[in-house]
């Protein structure tokens, strides 16, 4: 048996968790036993579908503060970060459970004397719910919830770096009242076993948060025919308009590019500032870099955590090598905890200026706490080197003038815009999603919106009059 084994970012020598991997045949196996599964679970009143997703909300709230301690020991961000995603975790299984009964069709006008037409919307079968690290609960949930509410089965497949809070998810709905075959769990990182489960033949949908190139393998190996709702990279960057409260601004900036230690599809890699503001805002934001400690999760005095992985940190210090050997310089920067671990995957806030416009930091996700301040003439600027990116996720822009937010939030070509805010950060009813090539763009996550990708629309016509 093949066992997979997570360790802590911030003492690698830490075994967290450690879970059976699949081989190709168990990922079949899954795929197949939740097909099985699926009649019963679909037919299942939506009350009893519900009372099963509140059940999963109540047990996952009851061991709050444990499932935050494994978040944060398997991926690194610090536990007050990793509490507020298992709240988030909660409520959105909540949330799903009110979806359960709100699987609607519509009715139509009569065409034709005694003809009456409707529609109704029904489960498609067995999803696949492909998940990363970053957020292995919250993401999850957002994947998972609205399937089962909907009468899907679905097989889950947790990233290989946080295994540990995988098993943990998966558990608390089984205990809630989910059927263990409605929802199976797929471990590791094999691609033979990978390539199984999305291209097993009962598959119907395919739900995938990740990088590009996974999404790209994955797009070879689905089943013909499945569903795809692939949210991929984020290149998101930041307006400070001229009028902008500053010291606001660069405290909503630094929150967007360096909470969670960046690593987030919808972190601020670059911020756009007026020129005549651009050396006053750099200052500030700089403070605000000088005011961050990276640590372990467990301190109460870190404020962000290490880099997921040792690639992910090898990543990381390579761009930022990159960018200074290119001509950039180092504007602001935070600090590492004293008693940090010197094995730990850190990485440290870091505010650049003068990157060169053709770089990787200017041109690509970071995913990691390097943030570049680009000077543009103004909002019309911004809005073109927004919307000439194909990664087009979020934005934001920050000024007094709310003419100019709007005209702002109309041009600009992203999934999701914010105004005065940080570019990280969602609710679980809104929908999420991104544009271009931040994703599939059919169907995007988050409340309501969810069933539109977990159900198909099936089309009744009843001649009333015999």
């Amino acid at each position: 048996m093949s066992t997979l084994r997570s360790t802590d970012p911030a003492a690698p020598s830490e075994t967290v968790a450690e879970v059976r991997a699949a081989r190709p045949d168990d990922a079949v196996a899954a795929v197949r036993a939740a097909h099985l599964a699926f009649d019963d679970w679909a037919s299942a009143p939506a009350g009893q579908r519900a009372a099963a997703l509140s059940g999963a909300a109540d047990e996952l709230a009851a061991e709050a503060a444990d499932l935050a301690l494994l978040i944060s020991r398997e991926e690194g961000k610090p536990v007050g970060a990793a509490r507020t995603e298992v709240a988030k975790t909660v409520e959105q299984f909540r949330l799903a459970a009110q979806l359960a009964f709100l699987v609607e069709g519509t009715t139509y006008p009569d065409e034709s004397a005694g003809l009456a037409a409707w529609t109704l919307r029904v489960p498609l079968g067995v999803v696949v719910a492909i998940t990363p690290w970053n957020f292995p609960l919250s993401l999850a949930a957002r994947k998972i919830a609205p399937a089962l509410a909907a009468g899907n089965t679905v097989v889950f497949k947790p990233s290989p770096v946080t295994p540990g809070a995988g098993e943990r998810l998966a558990a608390a709905c089984h205990r809630g009242g989910v059927p263990e075959e409605a929802l199976r769990v797929v471990q590791g990182d094999d691609p033979g076993a990978m390539a199984a489960l999305v291209g097993a033949p009962e598959v119907r949908a395919v739900t995938f948060t990740g990088s590009d190139r996974v999404g790209a393998v994955l797009r070879r190996t689905v089943s013909p025919g499945a569903r795809l709702q692939f949210e991929l990279g984020g290149h998101n960057a930041a307006l400070v308009c001229a009028d902008a409260d500053l010291p606001r601004a660069a405290a909503r900036v630094a929150a967007g590019a360096f909470g969670l230690t960046g690593q987030v599809c919808t972190a601020t890699d670059r911020v756009l500032v007026a020129r005549p503001v651009a050396a006053a805002f750099t200052e500030l934001l700089a403070e605000e870099a000088a005011r961050l400690t990276a640590g372990r999760g467990d301190d109460p005095a870190a404020d962000l955590g290490p880099a997921a992985t040792a690639a992910q940190r090898e990543r990381i210090d390579g761009l930022l090598d990159s960018a200074l050997s290119a001509g950039a310089a180092v504007a602001g920067q935070g600090a590492l905890a004293a008693d940090a671990d010197p094995a730990g995957h850190w990485v440290l806030p870091t505010v650049l200026t003068g990157v060169p416009a053709d770089h990787p930091v200017n041109t690509a996700e970071i995913f990691g706490p390097l943030l570049s301040v680009v000077p543009v003439e103004g909002p019309d600027e911004a809005t073109a080197v927004i919307n000439a990116d194909a990664h087009r996720l979020v934005t934001a822009v920050h000024t007094r003038d709310l003419g100019t937010a709007g005209r702002f939030l109309k041009a600009v070509r992203c999934g999701v815009v914010k105004v005065n805010e940080r570019t990280t950060g969602n609710g679980v009813a809104p929908p999420f999603g991104g544009w271009g090539s931040s994703s599939s763009g059919a169907f995007p996550e988050g409340g309501r919106t969810a069933l539109e990708f977990v159900t198909d629309t099936k089309t009744v016509y009843c001649n009333y009059l015999g």
